[in-house]
C-alpha cells in the first residue's frame, strides 16, 4: 500500500459527499492498523488500563491519572490530587461522579457529554474503521484528518502522513449554543505489548495549556470485572482528607484577599491551594497566585 494517498483520492476527499469517498477512508485506517501493531495487537486497546502521572499547570499541580477503558462504551477516570480525589464512570449512556469518599453522583448531561467526548478520544484505528460510514476525511499540511459525529459531539483525530500516527485529537462540545473545544496533543510513541502507545499527552482547552502527562503504566487486552464500571465510592484517603479540611479551612480564613487574579473571569471553576507537610504539623502556603 502506498504511504501516501494519491491525488485521485484527495480530489475525492476534497470533493465528495460523505460516503463516498470510503474506498480512501478504509486505505488510510488500514495503514494506520498496520503501523499500530496489526488488527490483533491493536485489538488489545479495547480493553486497557493506563497509568499517568499529571502535571496540571493551571494550578501547578502534580497528580496522578489512571483510566480504565472498554471500548466502544465504558470509561472510568480516577484522578488523584494531594489535597482531593475525584472518580468519573461512564457506562454506555450513564454517566456517574464521585467526589472524595462520598456517594456516587448522577452526572449532569454536560458531564457525561464530556466524558463521551473523552472516550471517544481514545477510539482506535479498528473503532474508527467500524465507524467508517460517519467518518469524513480531508487532508492539509502533511495531515489527514478523519472526522468523527456522535450526536451533538465532534472528534477530529490528525494523521501524520509520514508515521501514521495519530498525533493530535480535536474534541467539540456544544453548550447552550456555544462550542467548547479540547485538544490533546500526543507524542513519544512506542510499543507496549506489541501495539503502538503514545507515552506524553500536552492538553489544551480554549486554547490554554492546562496539564502535560507521562504515561507510566500500561496494561492491554484487560478482562475487567462485571462491576469494573459500576458507580461506588472511593476508598476514604486521609492525608487527602486532611488537607481537604485545611484548604477549606484557609479559604475561609483568606476570603478575598486571597481571590486569585482571574477569579472573575473563573466563575464556577475550583482552584486549590498548595500546602508544605511539616513534621507535626499542617501549614498552608502563603497566598499561593501571589508570587
Amino acid at each position: 500500500m502506498s504511504i501516501r494517498l494519491n491525488l485521485v483520492a484527495l480530489g475525492c476527499i476534497i470533493l465528495a459527499p460523505v460516503g463516498v469517498c470510503a474506498e480512501p477512508i478504509a486505505d488510510a485506517l488500514e495503514k494506520m492498523i498496520e503501523v499500530y501493531g496489526g488488527e490483533e495487537n491493536v485489538r488489545k486497546l479495547d480493553s486497557t488500563v493506563q497509568e499517568w502521572d499529571l502535571l496540571a499547570l493551571t494550578r501547578n499541580q502534580q497528580g496522578k491519572d489512571k483510566r480504565s477503558i472498554q471500548l466502544p462504551g465504558q470509561l472510568k477516570v480516577e484522578l488523584v490530587y494531594p489535597d482531593k480525589q475525584e472518580t468519573r464512570v461512564l457506562d454506555g449512556d450513564a454517566g456517574y461522579a464521585v467526589f472524595g469518599d462520598r456517594e456516587p453522583a448522577v452526572a449532569s448531561t454536560l458531564q457525561t457529554d464530556a466524558m463521551r467526548l473523552q472516550l471517544m478520544r481514545f477510539y482506535t484505528p479498528l473503532t474508527l474503521r467500524d465507524r467508517i460510514d460517519t467518518l469524513e476525511l480531508s487532508e492539509g499540511d502533511g495531515y489527514l484528518t478523519l472526522t468523527l459525529r456522535e450526536d451533538s459531539l465532534q472528534a477530529e483525530y490528525f494523521v501524520d502522513m509520514e508515521t501514521w500516527h495519530i498525533i493530535k485529537v480535536v474534541g467539540t462540545l456544544s453548550v447552550n449554543g456555544a462550542t467548547m473545544q479540547f485538544v490533546t496533543e500526543y507524542s513519544e510513541f512506542s510499543m507496549v505489548d506489541g501495539v503502538l502507545v503514545h507515552h506524553r499527552e500536552n492538553k489544551f482547552v480554549g486554547g490554554m495549556n492546562t496539564a502535560v502527562l507521562r504515561l507510566r503504566r500500561a496494561e492491554t487486552g484487560v478482562e475487567f470485572d462485571d462491576d469494573e464500571f459500576a458507580p461506588r465510592r472511593n476508598e476514604a484517603d486521609p492525608i487527602v482528607a486532611v488537607l481537604a479540611l485545611v484548604r477549606a479551612a484557609d479559604t475561609r480564613r483568606r476570603g478575598a484577599s486571597c481571590a486569585p487574579p482571574w477569579a472573575a473571569q473563573s466563575a464556577g471553576k475550583s482552584f486549590s491551594l498548595r500546602f508544605v507537610v511539616l513534621p507535626g504539623s499542617l501549614r498552608s502556603s502563603p497566598c499561593p497566585w501571589s508570587t
